[in-house]
């Protein structure tokens, strides 16, 4: 019987630490509003903002049926832009975290987590995300298919 109670105290304890920190591995739709002002000369600045609902993929768990919501903005001068904007990801628990993410325009960003609440309260970490336009069926509207790939840890 006691070694019953270790085995079971022991899975408690590997899964409570495994649940602490992890991969991220997700794709979502982008969908939201947009500004542009700009010249001919490839000098423009766009602001968004829009929600994503986010699914966990290749066997991860983290923020699986989750929603964000982001405001960012790209400064592009002569054609070349930078990218920066921060979301508000929530949880099915009411949880959240905020993420931050910046990078160039059409590459790759790189984003990290910078405050989180409930359960995320102490979360760190990051990784990268990419997204691809996609041709919206209703004019005024911008969306995208995004992809985020990281790691997070919880103490």
């Amino acid at each position: 019987m006691k070694k019953l109670y270790f085995i079971l105290i022991f899975v408690f304890m590997s899964s409570t630490a495994f649940a602490e920190q992890g991969q991220i591995k997700q794709t979502g739709f982008f969908s939201g509003t947009s500004k542009v002002i700009g010249d001919d000369k490839g000098n423009f600045s766009i602001i968004y903002e829009g929600t994503i609902g986010n699914k966990a993929i290749e066997g991860t768990t983290f923020g699986d049926r989750s929603s964000s919501y982001c405001v960012g903005s790209i400064v592009g001068l002569k054609g070349k832009g930078f990218e920066t904007g921060i979301c508000i990801n929530k949880f099915e628990d009411g949880s959240t975290t905020t993420t931050h993410y910046e990078g160039v325009m059409g590459k790759i960003l790189r984003w990290k987590f910078v405050s989180g609440t409930g359960k995320y309260e102490n979360i760190s970490g990051g990784g990268t995300t990419s997204y691809a336009q996609i041709d919206s069926a209703k004019d005024g509207v911008v969306q995208s298919y995004n992809q985020i790939v990281g790691t997070y840890n919880l103490n």
